[in-house]
């Protein structure tokens, strides 16, 4: 045990070390740090003001602690099915599993660091204090409480994927097993929802609300247990809390007992999904896809190989238009695209039932704008950037940058079209307004491109994703400033018969940061370095 609390104590030291030659990192965390702080001492200053009275309805919070439960407990019920999940990385692999070291320790040194990595994943709730002291007028026991409550459903379905892998894994009936149980429960979630509905004749909302707020799904597991441990903190009932936290407990000590029986051997469990994990971490780093041992065979044409189009730099677009094909046949239309059309047909149908306001359509596109960022600054021409291929075209820098990221540009032209068609069509909202909102959301996609390239050029390679993010948005913020003021006022001064132009201005200054931000930055391949592994190192 000396030797794992040794590791631990060093990696937790070279980790802060490490931060000396990262400052920006350090700031990063510096800044997090400072948040979550403040957020503390404004709950504390304001304490004594309560609204309870006023605040919105608790079974929400329960709506979403199920929600994600609901969703952890299917994705690695699935993810036990096939390769299992796991508590370990590739170092602790060639470290401890050939180390002499009890196999018992090591399995307790891998839950604890799943534990701190899952309380650090759940750091993020504590920048949600003001809202959720404003809206529920929730004090630090509940937000604390929210915080020990995604830790857990991430840790136990973690071992809840082990464990079925290890139950199931080679065995077809009890792979069948499991997937009944798992179908029997949900289709039973869906059969109370109809109970409920046709008893109480009430709307879709409510329903489900007093569904994720009943008696009978506070057992169901993990889901319903998060429901009940939350109920039972924030409504001092010590009875809930102690059954919570009890079948949490029998849960995960019959898949630790399970591990360390005589009959599994967990060191061979866990080593397939820990090499799966560690493969497809690597390949989203190169911008390449992994197959899945369960995943479906599908038949490749003989016609899709080879890029066969396309000369000097333009091969990079033909390449990825491509890489589009195999993905989906109609190219730049993806599961994205779909799960977008989806929220905005919902969004449409909601906004039509209670006759919103005419600006409640405008969070539409500032939610597909904002969901888009994360998409475009992790696109083509950052995977490009990783390869040698682009460095070596005999072409111009500019032309090889342009299409690298042509395909970034085109795709939110697309996907523009289709989603506030698809909100024009359910709504029944202004047609030209929807149109020009399309075209916002394609501008805000060449924003986002240029705002990739600006990165690549002035940070390169050596700060980490989760930084690049928080300047980015910073650097979001600062150029899409001067586009969104103009729309302001022509809101306001504008009839309402010419409306729908309030967004063009926002459009033409975004197209014309994005070409200025390629004009200036267009230098990019011929200022960077190939590494081997990554470019700008």
């Amino acid at each position: 045990m000396k030797a794992l609390a040794y590791l631990t104590l060093t990696q937790i030291k070279n980790r802060i070390l490490s931060l000396k030659k990262k400052p920006g990192l350090l700031i990063l965390y510096s800044v997090l740090t400072l948040i979550v702080v403040g957020s503390f001492v404004l709950m504390i200053i304001f304490s004594g003001e309560t609204n309870a009275e006023k605040a919105a309805d608790e079974r929400i919070i329960y709506l979403i602690i199920s929600a994600l439960g609901l969703l952890f407990v299917y994705t690695f019920v699935t993810t036990g099915l096939s390769t299992g999940s796991s508590l370990f990385n590739m170092p602790d692999v060639g470290l401890l599993f050939v180390a002499p070291i009890s196999s018992k320790k090591i399995l307790f040194y891998g839950l604890l660091n799943t534990m701190g990595k899952s309380l650090l994943a759940s750091v993020f709730i504590f920048y949600q204090i003001g809202n959720l002291r404003n809206a529920f007028d929730y004090g630090f026991k509940e937000i604390f409480i929210l915080f020990i409550i995604y830790a857990s459903m991430l840790v136990s379905c973690q071992l809840l994927a082990i464990g079925i892998y290890i139950f199931s894994n080679g065995n077809p009936s009890r792979k069948n097993l499991v997937k009944a149980i798992t179908y029997t429960l949900y289709a039973a979630l869906v059969i109370a929802y109809l109970v409920i509905q046709r008893q109480q004749q009430t709307g879709l909302l409510e329903t489900i609300l007093r569904l994720v707020s009943s008696e009978g799904f506070a057992y169901f597991p993990v889901a319903g247990w998060s429901v009940m441990l939350f109920a039972g903190v924030a409504h001092n009932l010590p009875v809930k809390i102690i059954i919570s936290v009890v079948l949490f407990l029998i849960m995960g000590a019959v898949i630790i007992i399970l591990l360390t029986s005589g009959k599994a051997d967990y060191y061979e469990s866990v080593l397939v999904s820990t090499e799966t994990s560690y493969q497809i971490r690597k390949a989203a780093r190169e911008g390449r896809n992994v197959p899945q041992t369960n995943s479906k065979k599908i038949k490749v044409r003989d016609n899709a190989f080879g890029i066969g189009k396309g000369s000097r730099a333009m091969a990079i677009f033909y390449k990825h238009l491509l890489e589009h094909k195999r993905k989906s046949r109609l190219i730049f239309i993806d599961g994205y695209t779909v799960f977008m059309m989806i929220a905005a047909g919902m969004a449409g149908y909601y906004f039509r039932t209670y006759a919103l306001p005419e600006f409640a359509y405008y969070g539409v596109l500032a939610t597909a704008v904002y969901f888009q960022y994360f998409l475009t600054v992790m696109g083509k021409l950052k995977q490009e950037l990783t390869k040698p291929y682009i460095y070596l075209i005999p072409d111009s820098s500019l032309r090889k940058v342009f299409a690298a990221s042509l395909s970034s540009l085109i795709k939110p032209c697309v996907d523009g079209c289709f989603i506030f068609g698809i909100l024009a069509a359910v709504s029944g909202h202004n047609l030209p307004e929807c149109a020009f909102f399309a075209l916002a959301y394609a501008a805000s996609g060449a924003v986002f491109v240029g705002l990739t390239i600006l990165y690549q050029r002035v940070l390169g390679g050596q700060p980490g994703t989760v930084l690049k993010v928080f300047i980015g948005m910073g650097l979001f913020s600062l150029v899409l400033g001067p586009a969104i003021a103009p729309s302001i006022v022509l809101a306001i001064i504008l009839p309402d018969s010419l409306r729908f132009l309030c967004t063009l201005p926002y459009s033409v200054i975004s197209i014309l940061f994005a070409v200025l931000l390629f004009v200036a930055c267009g230098n990019l391949i011929d200022k960077s370095e190939y590494t081997g592994s990554a470019a700008f190192k």
